[in-house]
């Protein structure tokens, strides 16, 4: 008997030490837990404090000079673009003016521009910069002075009002280019194509050989301007009435050439080089032709744009020419028909067009 009282009551004093040391133990995880909780606190706050006294104002600053950075960028291809349209930087007055109560700076350019300049175009350009830089812009008319404002803004303010002024007192530097491709013969199908379809006043240099007698029919049919390219060579190498050779007397060069423009009719131009010193043969051609009804381009008036086939090399090549045109009035480019060339064109067409250059016909040229 007093065996089983004595293990009914051991069981229950090692029962109630257990649960004591549960409760013990769950007021210890709670402490823990509290202490825990107030040292991340702690730790967050110390953070917080430092973020605000350090971090911050340094956020600030490199946005700052973010955006000092994106406005110099901004300003440079706002340069460019005005300079792409042929406007000098001494057209160009600038004032700066300090909103103090705003607390900003906007810079106002006063813009000098001739009468016409495309000023609808020249804010297109200009807003298309704005947009990539996430600033905006818009425009505003003062129709009774001609005058256009156009406001950028950046990050919620107006950084920049360019007003354009248009006035007699200036006037862009550009003449007339006349375009000329050759080799056309020789040239890839797709881009005799683009040739043909293009409007574009470009005239064309072909050699009158029986093979290319079709390809003038398209040509002229496509209504562009020929010019035919009359070569001599030293003497006759083959019997072939398209072919001229300085041993051809009068009496034959004169059939040769007559031969020549009935299989290529519609023909208004023509241009003669040699093997040699041209000499009474020119002569004797310019008379023919003359007497035929065609007009002579001088092989000395023809740059050839593609001395290289680096388009930056031949961009280089189009502002000599242009410039050239600014002197004389007018300058004539030439070109080899091959893959690219058309799109190279357009492209430097519409660059010196934003100057003020004018592509015209090759008729020009002879009536300067």
């Amino acid at each position: 008997m007093s065996r089983d009282r004595f293990d009914d009551s051991s069981d229950e004093q090692f029962f109630s030490a257990m649960e004591g040391d549960r409760t013990q133990n769950r007021g210890v995880r709670r402490r823990m837990w509290i202490a825990g909780f107030l040292v991340a606190l702690i730790v967050i706050l110390f953070v917080a404090e430092r973020y605000v006294t350090l971090v911050q104002p340094n956020i600030a600053r490199i946005q700052t000079q973010r955006d000092f950075q994106s406005v110099q960028s901004l300003e440079n291809d706002v340069r460019t673009v005005l300079d792409d349209y042929g406007i000098r930087q001494d057209w160009i007055r600038e004032r700066s003016i300090d909103f103090e109560t705003l607390g900003h700076v906007r810079d106002l350019w006063l813009i000098r521009v001739p009468h016409d300049l495309p000023l609808a175009s020249v804010n297109l350009d200009l807003k298309e910069i704005v947009d990539q830089y996430g600033g905006k812009a818009f425009a505003v008319e003062n129709a009774r002075k001609a005058r256009i404002a156009l406001h950028i803004t950046f990050r919620g303010k107006v950084r920049y009002s360019l007003m354009f002024m248009p006035t007699s007192e200036v006037q862009r530097e550009a003449g007339n280019i006349v375009l000329l491709v050759d080799g056309i013969a020789d040239a890839p199908g797709s881009e005799i194509e683009s040739y043909l379809a293009s409007r574009e006043p470009v005239a064309c240099i072909i050699e009158p050989q029986k093979d290319t007698v079709p390809l003038h029919t398209r040509l002229r049919t496509h209504g562009k301007d020929v010019v035919l390219h009359l070569h001599f060579k030293p003497v006759s190498e083959q019997d072939s009435r398209f072919e001229l050779a300085e041993d051809l007397n009068r009496d034959d060069l004169a059939s040769h050439l007559q031969y020549i423009v009935r299989n290529f009719p519609g023909s208004r131009y023509y241009y003669v080089t040699s093997e040699r010193a041209l000499g009474l043969h020119a002569r004797n051609v310019d008379a023919i032709m003359g007497a035929l009804g065609l007009l002579k381009v001088e092989s000395a008036t023809l740059s050839y744009i593609d001395r290289s086939s680096q388009e930056a090399v031949m961009s280089a090549r189009m502002n000599d020419i242009a410039a050239l045109s600014v002197r004389e009035n007018i300058a004539v480019g030439v070109v080899e028909l091959r893959e690219g060339i058309m799109d190279f064109l357009a492209g430097e067409m519409t660059r010196f067009r934003k100057k003020g250059f004018d592509f015209v016909a090759l008729g020009h040229l002879l009536t300067e």
